[in-house]
C-alpha cells in the first residue's frame, strides 16, 4: 500500500518542510529579539531607579539625631503629584515621601538592611503594575548613625505600552519578512526544478518512441544520471542494431552455401563430399554469427573488473601455447586500472589482440593499459595498447582492415575474424580501434579506447 508522503512530490515535499523550518526559524528569532528588548528595557529602568536612590539619599543630611530630608528632588515628575515617579524615605515610624505621592494610594514599603539593594520589577498593586527600587542605608555623624530606607517606585504601565508597541512591530515586520522569504523560495524551487521537470518531460518523449539522447545541458547534479541515460539507451539501440546487422549478415552468409545446396539436390547426381562441405560452411559461419551476436556491449550499471587479473591469466595462456618463441611481454597497467562492462567482452578484446601479437611477434610484445578520465563522469574508461615486433600492417591495409566485413573470407579462423569481433565489441562500448606502428619496437600497434 503506497503511503501518502510516497505519492507527495518532491518540490512540494522540500517547500512545506522548508517554509514550515522557515517560520520556525523566524518565530524563535522573534521570540529572541523580544526578550532580549524587554531585559534590555528593563535593565534601563533599574538603572534609572537606581540614580534616583542615589541622588536622594545624597541630599539627605543627619543633624543631631534628626534628618534634613532633600529639598532638590532628581526628577521634576517626583515634583507634580500623580505624575508616576514616587520616592519615599522610611526611618523606623517616621516617613518621608516626595510631593508626587499626594493623593495616590502606593503598597507599603518594606525596610531593607543597610547596602541591601531590592529591584521589584513588576509589582502588582490594585490592578496596576509598578517598578520599585529599595535600598538601605545608614547615615553617620558625629552623634551616631541612623539607619533609613530609601524606595523610588515607577509607574510601569509605559514601559508595557512601549514594549506592546514593539512587539506589534515586530510581528509586523516578521510577518512581512515570512511572506517575501516563502515566495521567493517557492520561486527559487519553481527555477531549481525545471530541469527534473525538462527530464520528465524528455522520458516522457521517450516512452513515445522519439528518437532521443538527452543533452548535456543540465546541471552538473543531473549530468550524471542523463549520461548514464544516455549510455544505457544508446547501449540497448547498438545492441538491436547489432542484432538486426547479424541477422542480415547471417542470411547473406547463408546464400551462397544454400544455392549450391540447392543445385547440387536438383542434379542427377549428388556429390555427398561437397554438400558435406556446404553444411560444414554453414555450421562455421552460424557458430561465427553467434559469436558475434554474443558481444555483450557497454552496461550502465556493471561493478569494475581489474584488468590486472584479465590480462595476466591470457598472457600465462599463451605462452603456454607458443613454448618455442621464448616471447618476452613487457606490461604497464595503470593502479587501480578497471573494465566496466561484462568481462567476456574484455577477455575476448585482450585475447585476439594478445593472439595476434604472439602470432606475428619475433620475440617482444608491449601491453600498455591507462586510465581515462572525462569531466561529470565517476566512472574512469581505459586506453589500452598492445605492440609487437614483428613485420606490422601496411598503412594502406589499415583502414580497411578495421571496416566490418571486409576480410578475405568470413569463414576462415584467424587474424580477419578476430579483428571483426573486437571492432563489435569496441564499438558496443562507444569506443574506438586504431592501427598504427609502435615506436620503439616497430611492429603493429593496435589502440583501444573506451571511454568511461
Amino acid at each position: 500500500m503506497i503511503s501518502v508522503t510516497q505519492r507527495v512530490s518532491l518540490t512540494k515535499r522540500v517547500l512545506v518542510t522548508s517554509s514550515i523550518a522557515l517560520l520556525v526559524a523566524l518565530a524563535a528569532i522573534g521570540i529572541v529579539m523580544d526578550q532580549a528588548f524587554k531585559e534590555k528595557t528593563l535593565h534601563l529602568v533599574k538603572e534609572r531607579l537606581e540614580s534616583y536612590v542615589l541622588g536622594i539619599i545624597s541630599n539627605t543630611e543627619v543633624q543631631g539625631n534628626n534628618l534634613i530630608f532633600p529639598e532638590y528632588l532628581p526628577t521634576p515628575r517626583m515634583e507634580r503629584p500623580g505624575s508616576g515617579m514616587y520616592a519615599q524615605i522610611i526611618v523606623g515610624e517616621q516617613r518621608w515621601q516626595s510631593p508626587s505621592v499626594l493623593g495616590q494610594e502606593l503598597p507599603e514599603v518594606v525596610e531593607v538592611t543597610v547596602n541591601e539593594r531590592v529591584f521589584d520589577a513588576p509589582l502588582e498593586f490594585n490592578g496596576e503594575r509598578l517598578f520599585r527600587m529599595r535600598q538601605g542605608f545608614s547615615l553617620v555623624d558625629e552623634n551616631g548613625s541612623i539607619e533609613l530606607t530609601v524606595s523610588v517606585t515607577e509607574d510601569a504601565g509605559n514601559f508595557y505600552r512601549e514594549l506592546a508597541e514593539f512587539e506589534e512591530t515586530l510581528l509586523t515586520w516578521l510577518i512581512v519578512i515570512s511572506s517575501v522569504l516563502v515566495c521567493v523560495q517557492w520561486v527559487i524551487m519553481h527555477w531549481a526544478t525545471k530541469p527534473l521537470k525538462r527530464l520528465t518531460a524528455d522520458l516522457l518523449k521517450l516512452e513515445k518512441g522519439d528518437e532521443l539522447i538527452f543533452s548535456e545541458n543540465y546541471p552538473s547534479e543531473l549530468r550524471g544520471l542523463t549520461t548514464s541515460l544516455n549510455r544505457l539507451i544508446e547501449n540497448e539501440r547498438n545492441n538491436l542494431s547489432r542484432q538486426r546487422r547479424t541477422l542480415g549478415d547471417l542470411a547473406h552468409s547463408l546464400k551462397t552455401p544454400l544455392a549450391v545446396i540447392h543445385s547440387e539436390l536438383e542434379g542427377s547426381e549428388i556429390d555427398k563430399d561437397l554438400v558435406q562441405q556446404q553444411v560444414m560452411n554453414m555450421n562455421e559461419i552460424v557458430a561465427y554469427q553467434l559469436k558475434r551476436a554474443a558481444v555483450a556491449g557497454h552496461r550502465t550499471f556493471v561493478t569494475g573488473v581489474p584488468v590486472i587479473d584479465v590480462l595476466d591469466k591470457i598472457i600465462n595462456t599463451l605462452k603456454k601455447i607458443h613454448p618455442r618463441k621464448n616471447i618476452h611481454v613487457e606490461t604497464q597497467i595503470a593502479p587501480g586500472a578497471e573494465f566496466y562492462g561484462e568481462k567476456g567482452d574484455l577477455m575476448e578484446v585482450l585475447g585476439n589482440l594478445l593472439e595476434n601479437a604472439f602470432k606475428w611477434c619475433d620475440s617482444n610484445i608491449d601491453v600498455l593499459v591507462k586510465t581515462l578520465y572525462m569531466e561529470g563522469r565517476r566512472r574512469t574508461g581505459l586506453v589500452i595498447e598492445i605492440a609487437d615486433d614483428g613485420s606490422g600492417i601496411p598503412e594502406d591495409k589499415r583502414a580497411e582492415l578495421l571496416k566490418r566485413g571486409v576480410r578475405g573470407d568470413e569463414k576462415v579462423k584467424g587474424h580477419g575474424i578476430g579483428l571483426s569481433i573486437v571492432t563489435d565489441i569496441v564499438e558496443s562500448y562507444q569506443g574506438e580501434l586504431e592501427i598504427k606502428s609502435h615506436e620503439s619496437l616497430a611492429g603493429a600497434c593496435f589502440k583501444v579506447v573506451l571511454p568511461p
